[in-house]
């Protein structure tokens, strides 16, 4: 008995006093939002809100490992009754310490790994086939251990198994301090359904090498596809075109402004080029959009309907305006 308060009175010292004495290599970064994160958990730890301080101390290892901040870590989930999760981070604190040559922290997290192991639910999960893939709550479990107990928090847990070829098994159960030892089996695995054969498929393997060839698919036509999409095409020129018309207009009532008779000031002549840059865009734009529109009218008015066989030869559609500037083609 005073052994064990020799043991509880040190290692209170030990989280209280020097809590970060951290591995070598932690960023500036990282210590600093783990050490907020540690302050935090030290002060829900005094309030004994150990489910909200557990997750803080585990946020601050992960940012910055310390002996100081694991064994607290693993005081937080003892004192949570996660005393599989307190027991495994004790003996992390024992590697840790042996690295760091810290023998007063490694007999400190061993006393204290020992004294929780007679308490410790140790869970046992039994399979059939040693090959199936198992996950604990989402983490992997070896094949090894599978057969082996396994300390387990006592709460509810979620345990899947899979295979190639078969279908995934899954199954929640809840473990409580009154059953020390349960176990969980796997059941033999069911095989994934094989699909079908189409109807009407020869068996003969030379039949299934051949493909049927594709039937022709119902829908508009590639001149009427080509038709809407000059159609939107001219629609937006002609909205180019009158936009750039109307800046045009603007911008030349402003530099008549700047204007007395032939003589105008230096902003009204900029201002005069401007709109004919823009006036000659808008003019572009509406040509174009234009012949644009019109052709792809054209094109999809022209386009044969659905279904609809000819034996003569297509006949070509083409739009033009200027000198090569806006051709649109097709043929039906």
């Amino acid at each position: 008995m005073l052994r064990a308060t020799i043991v509880a009175s040190s290692l209170c010292a030990v989280l209280m006093v020097a809590p970060h004495v951290r591995a070598a290599g932690d960023s500036e970064g990282g210590a600093a939002a783990a050490e907020s994160l540690f302050q935090e958990a030290r002060k829900l730890m005094d309030t004994k809100r150990y489910g909200e301080a557990c997750p803080k101390f585990a946020a601050s290892q992960r940012l910055a490992p310390a002996i100081g901040t694991l064994l607290n870590l693993a005081d937080c989930y003892e004192k949570n009754n996660q005393l599989a999760s307190a027991w495994a981070r004790f003996h992390e604190a024992i590697a840790l310490a042996q690295r760091l040559g810290r023998a007063n922290r490694e007999q400190t997290a061993r006393e204290r790994a020992e004294k929780l192991e007679p308490r410790l639910i140790k869970l046992s999960i039994l399979s059939r086939s040693s090959s199936v893939e198992v996950k604990l709550d989402g983490n992997p479990i070896d094949p090894a251990a599978l057969g082996t107990p396994i300390p387990v928090d006592p709460g509810k847990h979620t345990l899947e198994a899979s295979a190639k070829g078969k279908k995934s098994f899954s199954t929640t159960f809840e473990v409580s301090e009154k059953s020390k030892t349960p176990s969980v089996e796997i059941p033999a695995l069911e095989d994934e359904p094989k699909e079908k054969p189409v109807a009407g498929d020869d068996k003969r393997p030379d039949d299934k090498k051949t493909k049927a060839p594709p039937k022709e698919e119902s829908g508009w036509s590639t001149q009427k596809t080509i038709g809407v999409i000059a159609m939107g095409a001219g629609a937006v020129g002609l909205g180019v075109g009158g936009y750039f018309g109307l800046k045009t207009s603007s911008t030349w009532k402003e530099a008549q402004t700047y204007c007395s008779g032939l003589e105008c000031e230096q902003t009204g002549v900029d201002l005069a080029s401007e709109a004919k840059s823009t006036g000659n865009i808008a003019t572009i734009g509406v040509i174009a959009g234009g012949a644009l529109l019109l052709g792809g009218a054209v094109l999809f008015f022209t386009a044969p309907s659905d279904g609809e066989k000819t034996g003569a030869a297509p006949r070509a559609v083409r739009v033009g305006v200027g000198p090569g500037s806006v051709v649109l083609g097709g043929s039906f």
